[in-house]
């Protein structure tokens, strides 16, 4: 019996080393086909985002000094009702925000226009309120009374 327990504890013992001994492996080094894959998503990104911009600036010159935010419509209906700088765009155009440079633009790839061209306005810091100070009224009156 106690060969047995010996046995079981043993086996116990390098399941859990072996799980922890992974564990620790993957946290350190990853999976290699995962980051490999992560990486050509990402270069694939970049290449069309490098293409959308190619295809804008043969038909609008844009600002060469920073790197544009650019987001896809999804529900144009929705974002006619909140601004009118929407209307004309359809599902699958491309709106690219430059935040420096203050300017957004609305960008048809399916028709190749420019649909729509406006200024960004960015919201200003809400202005911090002023800290009261905290005034003991006995304090208040001593000093008066001085």
């Amino acid at each position: 019996m106690k060969i047995f327990y010996h046995k079981s504890l043993f086996i116990l013992v390098g399941i859990v080393l072996g799980v922890g001994l992974t564990f620790l492996y993957i946290q350190e080094f990853g999976i290699p086909f995962k980051k490999v894959l992560q990486n050509i998503s990402k270069t694939e990104e970049n290449k069309q985002i490098k293409q959308i911009l190619d295809d804008v600036g043969k038909l609008i010159i844009l600002p060469e000094d920073e790197e544009p935010v650019l987001a896809t419509i999804t529900d144009v209906y929705s974002l006619v009702k909140e601004q009118p700088f929407y209307k004309g765009a359809k599902d699958g155009d491309i709106v690219i925000v430059y935040q420096k440079s203050l300017k957004a633009i609305i960008y048809s790839p399916q028709r190749n226009i420019i649909v729509n061209v406006g200024p960004v306005s960015m919201q200003p810091e809400e202005t911090k309120e002023k800290q009261e100070i905290p005034v003991d009224e006995e304090e208040t009156k001593n000093t008066t009374k001085k």
